[in-house]
């Protein structure tokens, strides 16, 4: 809070888990110190509490200075609007993988798809996560610069986050005026498939089946569970019997067998 932050995001996980099984209540943890903190009664800092479970966003809608965004960790490549009407019912953002926004088959982009579209025509922010430096996650059509991606994901995509691990380079190319389109020198978003429309049709990976469209069943979550510690602390057992006589005893027993051994020895 003391930082020139413009906000943070929590993301929770396994709180079902937790409580049932660990006896721990993260949903209140998280809670409690966010209130300590004031940051439910401000709105300076964005506060964004994002959970794959709908029941955790359910805690959270009380409080209106929090942002609740649905992580769909899925791939999908639809969002019906029975699933996106559902969704506004929990959060008011989502969080998309990258492969459920831009195609890939292989190591090339194939084609965009409409889930961004459809989610913010229904007034739901939409963040892509997660965009990595390293060439090896890059698609070729990326020419190894993750600037690329960036651009491809918010000038053709039109995301409105970027969720990465390397935010500096995020935050440099947003800064730097060769993020926007209309300079004479520009970083140019890429054009999903058509470096794969350059290659031979028999040197092409076999064609991979149509991403799944994001079904209600992928969204609503049972209730989070009743806190419960299974395992309560042990009760202090009684110290061992003390074992000195059995000791004293095997030691007599051996100083006995060295002096018939140095005997014989002797003899």
């Amino acid at each position: 809070k003391d930082k020139a932050v413009t906000g943070i995001l929590i993301n929770i996980e396994n709180a079902a888990y937790l409580a049932s099984k660990k006896g721990l209540d993260i949903v209140g943890a998280v809670t409690t110190a966010l209130s300590n903190a004031t940051f439910d009664k401000q709105a300076t800092q964005q506060v964004l509490i994002q959970s794959d479970d709908s029941s955790v966003l359910s805690k959270y809608k009380d409080i209106p200075s929090y942002k609740r965004v649905l992580l769909v960790e899925n791939e999908i490549g639809d969002a019906p609007k029975n699933t996106v009407d559902e969704i506004k019912k929990y959060a008011e953002a989502v969080n998309l993988r990258k492969t459920s926004v831009v195609k890939a088959s292989g190591s090339l982009l194939s084609g965009m798809t409409n889930v961004v579209k459809e989610m913010k025509d229904a007034n739901l922010t939409v963040f892509v996560h997660t965009l990595r430096n390293e060439f090896i996650s890059l698609a070729f059509d990326y020419w190894s610069d993750p600037n690329v991606e960036i651009a491809t994901y918010i000038h053709s995509a039109k995301v409105d986050g970027i969720v990465t691990d390397f935010p500096a380079t995020t935050s440099r190319y947003l800064r730097s005026p060769c993020s926007d389109l209309n300079n004479v020198v520009t970083i140019l978003p890429a054009k999903a498939g058509e470096l794969e429309s350059t290659v031979l049709p028999t040197l092409l990976p076999p064609a991979e089946a149509p991403l799944p469209p994001l079904e209600v069943g992928n969204i609503v979550d049972p209730p989070l569970p009743a806190v419960v510690n299974d395992n309560p602390p042990a009760t202090p057992s009684s110290p061992p019997p003390s074992c000195a006589c059995a000791n004293d005893t095997n030691l007599g027993l051996f100083i006995v067998a060295i002096i018939v051994l140095l005997i014989n020895l002797t003899l």
